[in-house]
């Protein structure tokens, strides 16, 4: 593996670190290879040969990311990661791995690719650890039916599954299973 690689997704596991800290704030990412898909560059730094993953919606995406970084492509349900494409929503987010009790850091990380990222003025609402009060967060390209069944899998805290955003424009956003979702 060479330098810049290594550097690259060193930076990126720190900008997940710290969209993960502060539910609701937008981030931006480092750069990745120009001929790489966003959610390629992002997974090469949390995903390897021992985690299961799915993506719905783009098989094109699921041949790069399963090559990229080694993983095995598993059914949804089983998914350690799901990528969910630009737009897409799934009924399958409530068949997903949400942990257990004695280890509920074993629930699923869901991936949406989405158009826009804006912090404040948005129609979702979070509440809880890492944040001041309350912060707003705009999504576009998320049906927001995807925020009611997200906050549904994540109302038996510590169970749940974490939920990371990214956009077109290569930024970050972060919804921990820990935050309480309000949809305006």
């Amino acid at each position: 593996m060479d330098s810049s690689r290594i550097i690259r997704e060193h930076l990126t596991f720190r900008v997940l670190l710290q969209a993960m800290s502060h539910p609701g704030r937008v981030y931006p990412l480092p750069d990745f290879p120009k001929d790489w898909p966003i959610a390629v560059g992002f997974l090469g730094s949390v995903m390897d040969n021992e985690v299961g993953f799915a993506v719905i919606g783009d098989l094109e995406l699921e041949k790069s990311i399963g090559l990229y970084t080694g993983s095995r492509r598993v059914a949804p349900e089983e998914a350690d990661y799901l990528v969910l494409g630009n737009g897409h929503g799934s009924e399958k987010l409530t068949q997903v791995k949400r942990g257990s009790l004695e280890y509920p850091d074993t629930g699923a990380t869901i991936l949406y690719l989405v158009e826009e990222l804006r912090e404040g003025n948005g129609d979702i609402v979070l509440s809880g650890p890492g944040v001041d009060g309350t912060a707003s967060l705009q999504i576009k390209g998320l049906p927001i039916a995807e925020l009611h069944r997200l906050r549904q899998v994540n109302s038996e805290f510590p169970l749940g599954v974490d939920a990371v955003f990214l956009d077109e424009h290569k930024r970050i956003a972060c919804i921990p299973r820990s935050s309480r979702i309000g949809v305006n």
